[in-house]
């Protein structure tokens, strides 16, 4: 019998992680009573959420079992085994056995994305649907699981490959080599992206917390991913691998125009007239941006890189869609869009007044006061004539702006990704696709000379 299983909310701030569970559900398969048919998939919801977990990020697994029953119990047992309760996750896991359900769980998953869904919504769908589940504390985790259903490969997708820390290695120094994730960048771009920092230097796969996870590769293809893994060089002996279909690098959560009024927590876009640029404390960069009736603030933080350099150089009169999340306003600040893609859709020209240059040499001149006209710097020849107006260069230009890698969210759509993607078409599953040991570490690499 082919059905799925959503899980999400297993993690916590002190460790574990919802993929990390996925990933011991997929190795034990066949144990647990059921066979994987396809890439395990990472759902990624909206990140603007409050009380989103770490990463926000859910996970559902298309299987095949011969007792229902059975797998689900087996799947619960390891859910509860591998959920950090104790620390704050309120895991959900919920199983769908009528495939012909999904319409309504792709429309929980489009809410899910941009918008808010409470608990009770989730809860009174899996009911209605007939779709068993199973929680750990709060339960927060059904609305994940729920929505994880809903997401598949006929939506633009991605694919990562996630590596393991084995458990005596869990809070500890990551022991990547950076030269070896330069190399892996360059040798695989633009088919893996988002792997390094060169302005800073330093890899961007390796998270820095007490979570199981070793590094993640992100790229557009099984092959390209598993091709980057193993070109990667560490000296830590590590669990195993396992490659996911993804809405990470997507821009999945930006697709809709954000309603009016705007709601906080809510994503989407907004399309508009820049009225003002200013630059507050801390440096960060707030437009203010206004279409008809409507005024809305946007703020460009300073970390964001890139996005930040180019938010300085707008001026009044562009034209700029800008796409990201609402902040919820508070006593110290008001609600603004919290920028992560800036559009600029058009350009007003610069102008500066300036003295007239000489009628004799050329050269520029100097005001003798007050409608007593212009003198040259040059040739000292007096004029009488107008300031003129010069165009000023803009340092910017027409087109689409994300920030720098370093501050990109999971969901930010690399720059090389527009025009390259890949809704529709579903990858087989490769050799290699998971596996209990990773490529050569350094320390076994040295073994072997």
């Amino acid at each position: 019998m082919k059905c799925m299983i959503g899980i999400d909310d297993s993690d916590s701030a002190a460790g574990l992680c919802t993929t990390f569970l996925a990933y011991k559900l997929a190795t034990n398969a066949m144990e647990l009573g059921f066979r994987i048919l396809e890439y395990p998939r990472l759902v990624r919801l909206n990140p603007n959420i409050p009380f989103k977990t770490r990463g926000n990020a859910a996970v559902s697994l298309v299987i095949e079992a011969s007792d229902s029953d059975a797998a689900f119990k087996s799947v619960c047992s390891i859910t509860a085994r591998y959920s950090d309760v104790e620390n704050g996750a309120n895991t959900g896991v919920v199983m769908l056995e009528d495939l012909g359900k999904l319409p309504a769980f792709k429309r929980l998953y489009r809410v899910a994305l941009s918008g808010l869904v409470n608990k009770t919504r989730a809860a009174r769908l899996l009911s209605t649907n007939g779709v068993r589940s199973f929680t750990l504390g709060n339960g927060m985790g059904l609305v994940g699981a729920s929505a994880s259903l809903g997401f598949d490969e006929t939506y633009d997708h991605t694919y990562e490959i996630i590596s393991y820390r084995r458990s005596d290695n869990w809070g500890t120094r990551r022991r990547l080599s950076p030269e070896s994730v330069s190399r892996m960048d360059s040798a695989t771009f633009p088919h893996t992206y988002n792997n390094y920092d060169y302005e800073k230097k330093r890899p961007l796969i390796a998270p820095h917390g007490p979570d199981p996870v070793f590094a993640g590769i992100r790229g557009d293809s099984p092959e390209s991913v598993l091709e980057a893994f193993s070109l990667l060089r560490y000296d830590e002996d590590i669990d195993g691998h396992m490659i996911y279909l993804s809405n990470q690098c997507t821009e999945a959560h930006l697709g809709s125009r954000l309603g009016w009024p705007l709601k906080a927590y809510h994503a989407g876009w907004f399309q508009g007239e820049v009225k003002s640029v200013t630059t507050e404390v801390g440096g960060h960069v707030f437009l203010e941006l206004q279409r008809g009736q409507k005024r809305a603030r946007a703020a460009v933080y300073k970390p964001t890189g890139d996005l930040y350099r180019v938010a300085r150089r707008l001026a009044e009169g562009d034209r700029v869609m800008v796409a990201g999340g609402v902040r919820r306003p508070s006593t110290k600040h008001p609600r603004a869009i919290n920028v992560e893609t800036l559009i600029i859709q058009a350009l007003v020209p610069l102008t500066v007044q300036s003295n007239p240059t000489c009628s004799v040499c050329g050269s520029g001149s100097k005001s003798e006061g007050a409608a007593k006209g212009f003198q040259c710097r040059k040739c000292g020849a007096r004029m009488h004539a107008k300031k003129r107006m010069l165009e000023l260069p803009r340092a910017l230009a027409v087109g689409h702006y994300v920030s720098s890698p370093r501050a990109n969210r999971h969901l930010t759509k690399p720059l090389i990704r527009y025009g390259m993607e890949n809704p529709g078409k579903s990858s087989p599953l490769i050799t290699g696709w998971i596996g209990n040991r990773g490529p050569i570490s350094l320390r076994a690499l040295a073994q072997n000379l």
